[in-house]
């Protein structure tokens, strides 16, 4: 896939077919525009086209309010390759882009950037200044300058319809078995493992990897949850806990994982891990022995969730 800045429009391809949107999440609404993105662009021996923006808008129109992503951008690129598409164009999401009036904004990028043929959005896709611009608008516009328009309209599941502003709810409250269903894939956090208080092995019996946290990734609700752990292309099951380990009063958040039938070591190493299912809020216990224990529950329910 291609990677494109705003300085390298415009950008000749043939029969350019275009989405656009944040695509934090790259969730099933997200898969649906790329779907049919690809599709229309296959059909005219054409150019599949995503733009999506960096940093989040929300981030540069709403700084007091922080937004924490479910994607990093590096994660959104490689679920967006995924997904077939030919080209994307990262756009830089600062005040003067936010000032665009709707129109100016069509004019700039999809006809005098890109020459698109066909555009691909979403039934609640909003753009321009102050939001101004909808699919209506994009609708008439794409009669003045020779592109039509294909509105998707909401994907549900389970009767919600999916969208990242859900899914972020659902993650920040521990639902990630939900959250899961709404992103087609598991939610996926990543970090370098960092050197811990040493305890789970020493005390407990149980030797966890600690993960470095990412100031700008959106976090599961605190408590004990089935996961699976990628490194060095592999997947094993293991638990994890997300919490501030009261029992022994550290009083930070923490990120531990305990990796079943593993004994390596994985200091200064990358690994992601998929959140499965959620076990148990955190607690305070009044003595490692008591924690070890519920250690080895923790353990046996995730195996069950894991293997189910």
């Amino acid at each position: 896939m291609k990677i494109l800045k705003h300085q390298d429009l415009p950008f000749k391809a043939p029969y350019p077919v275009a989405t656009i949107g944040n695509f934090d999440g790259v969730h099933l609404g997200h898969q649906a525009l790329f779907r049919e993105t690809t599709k229309k662009a296959r059909q005219n021996d054409g150019t599949a086209i995503a733009i999506t923006f960096h940093p989040h808008p929300l981030q540069v129109l709403r700084p007091e309010k922080t937004i924490k992503l479910i994607c990093s951008l590096e994660q959104k690129i490689k679920l967006i390759e995924k997904a077939g598409i030919d080209c994307l164009l990262l756009l830089e999401f600062n005040k003067e882009l936010a000032s665009l009036e709707a129109e100016e904004f069509v004019e700039d990028i999809f006809v005098k950037g890109l020459g698109i043929k066909e555009l691909v959005v979403g039934y609640d896709y909003r753009f321009g200044k102050k939001r101004r611009g909808d699919t209506e608008l994009l609708k008439v516009l794409g009669k003045r300058f020779g592109f039509e328009v294909t509105v998707i309209p909401p994907q549900k599941v389970n009767g919600l319809t999916v969208s990242s502003t859900l899914i972020r709810e659902l993650i920040s409250e521990g639902d990630v078995a939900l959250a899961a269903k709404l992103l087609g894939r598991y939610y996926k956090l990543c970090g370098k493992v960092i050197p811990g208080h040493g305890r789970g092995k020493r005390l407990l019996g149980f030797p966890t990897a600690n993960l470095k946290l990412s100031k700008e990734k959106l976090l599961p609700k605190t408590g004990v949850y089935a996961v699976y752990v990628h490194f060095d292309s592999k997947r094993l099951p293991g638990v994890m806990n997300l919490g501030f380990n009261p029992t022994f009063g550290d009083g930070y958040l923490s990120a531990e994982v305990h990796i079943f039938d593993f004994d390596g070591n994985l200091y200064d190493k990358n690994i992601c891990l998929s959140f499965v299912s959620r076990l148990r809020d955190e607690k305070k216990f009044t003595s490692p022995e008591e924690l070890a224990a519920q250690i080895k529950e923790d353990c046996r329910k995730a195996r069950e969730v894991l293997k189910a």
